[in-house]
């Protein structure tokens, strides 16, 4: 009978100490996942815009090679049509751009075709979450063709919201003015937009 009380003892369930100490460790294991999220999150997205910038360098370096251009002055494309500024703002969005610079790409069969956006849906610094001008970062893509030190140079750029601000850095890639439809404030690339990374077309 001892035997055989102390066994149905040790199976009748948890003690509120145990049963507290599951709720504990579960609180804490939830907590890490919820804090963790956003930031895998930003890193997800992050990792899509660079893959992006990737893909959208490719196809300017395919489009020249059928051009002999980035999409330039005269492509018809981005601000005045003269091949710069957000990749796919077009006169819906703004009334200064001809056409999206993605439409020219997408014309010459060397970026598939769709709607080609930052990985939160923005296009241009629309405000709120897609950033304000001179103020909070743009989240959307932008293509510039320029001259540096006398040699022609075409850049794309985003800004990724792990790495911080190189405005500095990012207003001195082109040469002042030298960036056709922006002026000379216009075209500081990090301190107007936040860009923090890019590519160099080659």
């Amino acid at each position: 009978m001892g035997v055989i009380g102390t066994l149905q003892r040790k199976t009748e369930g948890f003690t509120i100490v145990e049963l507290i100490l599951v709720i504990v460790i579960i609180g804490v294991l939830v907590t890490i996942v919820i804090l963790a999220y956003p930031g895998y999150q930003q890193r997800a997205r992050d990792s899509e815009r660079q893959s992006d910038m990737r893909q959208l360098s490719a196809a300017l370096s395919a489009y020249a090679l059928q051009k002999n251009n980035y999409v330039g002055s005269a492509s018809g494309c981005g601000v005045s049509g003269n091949g710069n500024g957000w990749i796919n703002a077009g006169p819906s969005d703004l009334a200064i751009y001809t056409r999206p610079i993605v439409s020219c790409l997408q014309d010459a069969n060397v970026l598939a075709a769709g709607v080609f956006m930052d990985p939160l849906g923005c296009i241009y610094d629309s405000g709120g979450k897609c950033g304000i001008y001179r103020t909070t970062p743009a989240q959307a893509y932008m293509k510039a063709t320029c001259t540096k030190n006398s040699n022609s140079v075409t850049y794309v750029f985003t800004h990724l919201e792990g790495s911080p601000r190189k405005d500095s850095e990012v207003d001195a890639l082109c040469d002042s003015g030298s960036v056709s439809g922006f002026d000379t404030t216009g075209q500081l690339w990090g301190t107007n937009y936040g860009m923090n990374y890019y590519l160099t077309i080659k």
